[in-house]
C-alpha cells in the first residue's frame, strides 16, 4: 500500500511526514516518495525513496493517533509551565558549529591588566 500526500508513515526507525508521491511512469517501477523527518534529532530532513524497495516502512494510521489522545491532553496551565520550563534551559546562541565554554563570563580584558 502506497502512502498518501500529509500522511505519517515510519521507515528506517524514524518517523517522517510524507510530502510528495511520484507514482511510476511504467508497470512494475517504484513509487518514489518524498519525506521529511519528525523526530527531533533530525527534524525537517528531507528522505527520498522508493517505497516498495524498503524493509521496514509503514503507515501510521489514524488509530495511532486514537491512542496517543486516548490518555487525554495536559490542561493549559500545565502545559504552559512545561513550555516556559523547555524555554528557560534552551541555549541563547544555537549555532552548531559554535565552539563556546559552558561556564562563559562577561570579562572585557583591558590595556592595563597583567595577563595571568
Amino acid at each position: 500500500m502506497v502512502p498518501e500526500l500529509g500522511q505519517i508513515v515510519q521507515k528506517r526507525s524514524r518517523q517522517y511526514l510524507v510530502e510528495d508521491v511520484v507514482f511510476p511512469p511504467n508497470e512494475g517501477d517504484q513509487t518514489l516518495v518524498r519525506l521529511s523527518c519528525l523526530d527531533d534529532d533530525a527534524q525537517g530532513a528531507p528522505l527520498e525513496a522508493l517505497w516498495e524497495r524498503e524493509v521496514d516502512a509503514r503507515i501510521i494510521g489514524s488509530t495511532s493517533w486514537k491512542t496517543v489522545a486516548r490518555r487525554g491532553f495536559d490542561k493549559p496551565r500545565l502545559f504552559s509551565a512545561y513550555l516556559h520550563a523547555l524555554r528557560r534551559n534552551c541555549v541563547t546562541a544555537t549555532n552548531p558549529k559554535l565552539f563556546q565554554a559552558p561556564y562563559r563570563a562577561g570579562i572585557q580584558v583591558m590595556a592595563y591588566q597583567d595577563p595571568a
